[in-house]
């Protein structure tokens, strides 16, 4: 994608979700979560809660922040240096309450893979696909965090509807959804992001992913964002389910 293409479709976010150049400019900020958040809004008019798992540096909480200000936002990032940036990010927000840990299906510790590419972080190996269409994603470390299941932290958080349980966990989605089946009686809407090629080593695809949540109670909505390679090719969607009721 150009340059100048890129420019254009920014602009157009920011019109089109009434966010000036000013707020876009701050530490944290990122088009794709304003026009993810901007297409939820569409069929979302009101949340009270929203789950954050897979914060990184804080692009979703900030951008939630602004299109649900009565929201109150937990957010989760396991990297030490990312939390770090995190917590710098959403410093002046009180409505967003952070958390330095994985969410998944155990309590205890994890083997992570930290990428300078912090996008790519993952509880899951980078598959040969990815390297090759990503090259950045390629190198990585192996280190520790600490995992939590989020029915573990459910009193804690006291959720309050409508809820949202938005997953950016780069494969590990499944994982963060099988420590939540408690938690996901009181979830409204489901936000995660789903693979059509494996990205990532053992990552369930999009045909598992949509049994799972369907099977739990859920209905998909719509595609609300998605990434493409540099041949078109659709890649990974972020899609939104809402419980049926």
């Amino acid at each position: 994608m150009s340059l100048l293409f890129k420019m254009a479709d920014a602009a157009k976010v920011m019109f089109t979700s009434g966010r000036g150049i000013a707020s876009m400019m701050r530490p944290g900020a990122s088009v794709a979560s304003v026009r993810i958040l901007h297409n939820c809004g569409l069929y979302i008019p009101r949340l009270s809660t929203v789950i954050d798992v897979g914060a990184n540096k804080g692009q979703f909480a900030l951008a939630a922040a602004h299109r649900y200000p009565d929201a109150k936002i937990f957010s989760f990032e396991p990297v030490p240096a990312v939390y770090q940036e995190l917590q710098h990010n959403t410093r002046a927000m009180p409505a967003i309450a952070i958390f330095n840990c994985a969410l998944g299906s155990s309590d205890g510790t994890l083997d992570f893979f930290s990428h300078a590419y912090s996008h790519a972080s993952s509880a899951l190996k980078v598959s040969e696909l990815q390297q090759q269409l990503m090259p950045q994603t390629a190198e990585a470390r192996r280190i520790q965090v600490v995992v939590k299941r989020l029915d573990s932290l459910q009193a804690e958080l006291c959720l309050e509807a409508p809820v949202l349980l938005k997953l950016d966990v780069q494969g590990f989605e499944k994982e963060v959804l099988l420590g939540a089946l408690h938690s996901l009686a009181q979830v409204d809407y489901l936000l995660f992001e789903t693979s059509f090629v494996r990205m990532y080593e053992e990552e369930p695809l999009f045909d598992e992913m949509h049994d799972f949540v369907k099977g739990h109670g859920f209905e998909l909505v719509a595609p609300v964002g998605f990434l493409q390679s540099e041949q078109l090719q659709i890649l990974q969607m972020d899609l939104l389910y809402k419980r049926k009721r």
